[in-house]
């Protein structure tokens, strides 16, 4: 027996695609080896006149990757040997058959080579099991790509014919996406939410438990407080039961955005950028997966490693064998290609077999769960100025991730106590005594303290069984409950996994898409102010209490906008069959059967252009519903137009929404339009001109008189109008009976001041406004300017004193950066909310 191994002496060229991987990879591979990049794709599909009837494409080279292409070229011709070592996805399968093609290597032999982490182990064992080019999964990519384009190009047109010529586009995930936010959107708008009562009973020791029932009237709640007043209220408690908290499952690039979005504040598209920094330093596996197992070897060092660190085999979980892949590649763009005759490479940890013969049969390496490479390496170093502290960040999450899916079930004593209540109700609290950590002594946070000396819990035992016990207070307050939320970024990309919408490596992109085209906006939401009644009894005695609160107020949701509405509608109206999500998530499944080479790539395409020429013919011999009106000129036009009055009219301009007013044939101005315009009443007429222009950011103008706007109402401010006069002694803002001086303004052109121009000056020279307030981020937490720089200031009601912290470490602009982040990065620094 023999042991396998590649030939060193050779002159070798390595191809990758990032430029970061070359200096590591050639310093495994030794001196006869060199390591170049393609950066990406060196050639384009372009338009779809580069496509024939029988789809034979004619790629043409990227202008933009001409130097590189040049010095590939030199660099072949130098080497005896070449290696293709792209990415292990679609994508980086065609950018190695594109190298095969633009420099002539044969794509029958040429050497292709796989691995999923950058480190000498995963490296070597590559280069001694090299296969060719997989020509199905070629044929996928390129059916992805022929398919988007025909998309792209056949519809988008039509958009731009019927809506607004200026930058709107469909898109094959894209689109479907925006479907998802746009169903919400109606979801929002059709669901007030419940007004409620939620009733909590304060009795022994404080203790607050909550009533099952909620009460929809006030009647209803005076009802049961009176009838609480005579009540003898019943103690009774379950025997202690034994509950298991699960372990986070292995991270998959689906799971590794949502958990950064919800854990970081990081963006789907900034989480795989910092993971792909992290994985061409060798600190990870790779991030494009959809395998939630790790190698055999990984899962044996994970056991010695909990028996290390833990002192305890309780900690490993009892199935996680379970966890090991069986070399066999899961659904991830990654079909398994013909085994290779080798021999598997020794490692530490797993079974050390000594030699096997040279014809085993093994396949490649399968794809893993994202990991840390080292898992020893807790946190990263100081050493490499390619990690940054958002980089530290992201490993720490994966490396406690991964650790503690590993691990065993954190175990809990769980007790429910329920108290009677009058009217058929029940109070209940059910309260959870740790009683073993298992993978939660990973992270070993603080607020495991309270669950391991969970006093509620001890206290409850204590109370007699069949007691009779006292209430000390009863609360009923007003809520609005069952109200929708706006997505977040994290929870669209659950949905696009969920629905079939794209793949795990395409997920960042299709979300960034849909913002991109300013069909949806990543907005904070403001809540609605209620004014609310509640209800206390307390010594049998009745109280009212009136406050006005917030409910339903969102931080960092995606918020569709009125562009994305009414191209959403338009779509769904005409092109429903390609876009509804069932033929998108059968497009995904068509993808990955021509990948195992399972369909034809060309069939696929030809249906999929009949079907689009199908749906663009059944348009064009409709009629296009809006098209029957009259636009303010008189004529009839396809374009997108709502009709407001005889002079204005709702339409899609250069920038978005504007309001178009015609003064005559000759003259057209176009106004702003406010935000919160639902186009289902802007449609049926249910608005007025006054109710769509946004005052606030329009200028003060001769044009506003032309087209039916009251000439110097700015807007509102403190619930009055913002009126800008000009009097004896220049220009002047009044709002009820206030008037504030304008002089700041100078000499300024009048139509050249705005609603936020004035508003700035107005809250500036408040007597509220501190000096020295650089910036306010909360109401508890704002940027201050100090004697030795800007510093961070923080006082709640309950502090006697303010607390202060350095800036040291932000890395944005605080002055002008996303506040969430800002507030994100204090929060997790400093630990203060």
């Amino acid at each position: 027996m023999s042991t396998k191994s590649y030939n060193k002496s050779k002159n070798t060229l390595v191809i990758v695609e990032s430029p970061a991987k070359c200096a590591k990879i050639e310093s495994f591979l030794g001196s006869n080896y060199k390591c170049v990049a393609s950066f990406g794709h060196l050639r384009k599909l372009e338009s779809l006149d580069d496509i024939d009837q029988y789809f034979n494409i004619k790629y043409k080279n990227d202008e933009k990757k001409e130097k590189q292409i040049d010095k590939l070229r030199r660099e072949i011709a130098q080497a005896q040997e070449v290696i293709l070592a792209t990415d292990d996805d679609r994508e980086g399968e065609a950018i190695a058959w594109h190298i095969c093609s633009l420099f002539d290597l044969p794509v029958q032999t040429t050497k292709r080579i796989i691995f999923h982490e950058i480190t000498e182990s995963a490296i070597q064992n590559a280069m001694m099991n090299p296969r060719t080019l997989d020509m199905n999964k070629v044929n996928s990519q390129q059916t992805r790509q022929v398919l988007d384009l025909m998309v792209g190009f056949k519809v988008s047109p039509v958009l731009w014919k019927y809506i607004s010529s200026n930058g709107l586009s469909a898109g094959r995930c894209q689109t479907p996406a925006l479907k998802i936010i746009y169903d919400n959107h109606v979801e929002i708008a059709n669901n007030p939410g419940n007004k409620l009562y939620n009733t909590t009973g304060y009795f022994s020791g404080g203790i607050a438990f909550e009533l099952n029932k909620e009460y929809e009237s006030e009647s209803t709640v005076c009802d049961f407080l009176e009838n609480t007043c005579e009540y003898n209220h019943v103690f009774t408690r379950s025997e202690p039961k034994k509950v298991f908290k699960e372990p986070p499952q292995p991270l998959t690039t689906s799971r590794i955005q949502q958990l950064a979005s919800n854990e970081l504040h990081i963006s789907p598209k900034e989480t795989m950028k910092l993971c792909q920094t992290l994985y061409e330093e060798g600190y990870i596996t790779y991030m494009r997966t959809d395998s939630k197992k790790y190698s055999a070897e990984f899962v044996e060092n994970v056991k010695t490693y909990i028996i290390q660190n833990y002192n305890d085999k309780r900690y490993i979980h009892n199935e996680i064998d379970s966890l090991k892949n069986s070399m066999k590649r899961e659904n991830d763009d990654t079909p398994s290609p013909p085994p290779e005759k080798t021999k598997p490479k020794k490692t530490k940890g797993a079974s050390k077999k000594a030699k096997d013969a040279d014809n085993e049969v093994k396949p490649q390496e399968a794809h893993e769960a994202i990991r840390p490479t080292h898992l020893e390496m807790r946190d990263l170093g100081d050493d490499n100025d390619k990690i940054k502290a958002r980089e530290k960040k992201m490993y720490k999450l994966i490396w406690e991730t991964t650790l503690e899916s590993c691990m065993a079930p954190a175990e809990y004593y769980s007790i429910t106590a329920n108290i009677s209540a009058p009217m058929d109700a029940k109070y209940a609290l059910t309260s959870e005594l740790l009683n073993f950590l298992g993978w939660k002594i990973v992270a070993n946070d603080k607020s495991l303290k309270d669950e391991k000396e969970n006093k509620t819990y001890h206290r409850l035992n204590q109370i007699k069984q069949g007691s009779t016990i006292k209430y000390n207070k009863i609360t009923c307050k007003f809520v609005l409950k069952n109200l929708k939320q706006h997505y977040t970024e994290a929870k669209l990309v659950q949905l696009l996994e969920e629905k079939g919408i794209g793949r795990p490596s395409t997920f960042s992109m299709i979300v960034d898409k849909i913002q991109d085209k300013a069909y949806v906006k990543k907005e904070d939401i403001p809540g609605k102010r209620v004014i609310c009644k509640d209800f206390e009894l307390e010594d049998d005695t009745i109280s009212e209490t009136e406050t006005t609160r917030e409910f339903g107020n969102e931080k960092n949701k995606l918020v569709i906008q009125q562009m994305g509405v009414v191209v959403m509608e338009f779509l769904y109206k005409h092109f429903n069959e390609l876009f509804n999500y069932e033929y998108t998530s059968e497009m995904e499944t068509i993808l990955d059967k021509i990948s195992k080479g399972e369909k034809v790539w060309t069939d696929c395409c030809n249906t999929c252009l009949g079907e689009i020429d199908g749906l663009i013919g059944k348009l064009k011999n409709a009629e296009v519903e809006h098209t029957t009106k009259k636009t303010t000129t008189g004529k009839r036009s396809d374009k997108y137009e709502i009709q407001i009055d005889d002079t204005h009219s709702y339409i899609i301009g250069k920038y978005g929404p504007v309001i178009k007013c015609t003064v005559d044939s000759k003259k057209t101005m176009f106004l702003p339009v406010k935000k919160d315009i639902d186009i289902s009443i802007l449609e049926s007429g249910g608005y007025k001109l006054q109710d769509l222009v946004d005052t606030a950011t329009w200028t003060v103008s001769s044009q506003k008189g032309i087209c039916g706007i009251n000439t110097n109402v700015l807007g509102t401010y403190e619930d009055q109008d913002l009126i800008l006069k000009k009097g004896k002694f220049g220009l002047y803002v009044e709002w009820g009976t206030n008037t504030k001086s304008l002089k700041v303004f100078g000499n300024r052109p009048i139509e050249n001041i705005t609603y936020n121009d004035v508003v700035k000056v107005l809250e500036e020279t408040s007597p509220n406004a501190s000096s020295n307030t650089v910036r306010n981020l909360t109401e508890t937490i704002s940027i201050r300017r100090g004697k030795f720089g800007d510093y961070i200031f923080y006082k709640n009601e309950k502090m006697f004193k303010p607390e202060f912290f350095k800036l040291n470490g932000f890395e944005g602009d605080y002055k002008s950066c996303d506040k969430t982040q800002l507030i994100a990065w204090i929060n997790d620094t400093y630990h203060i909310y």
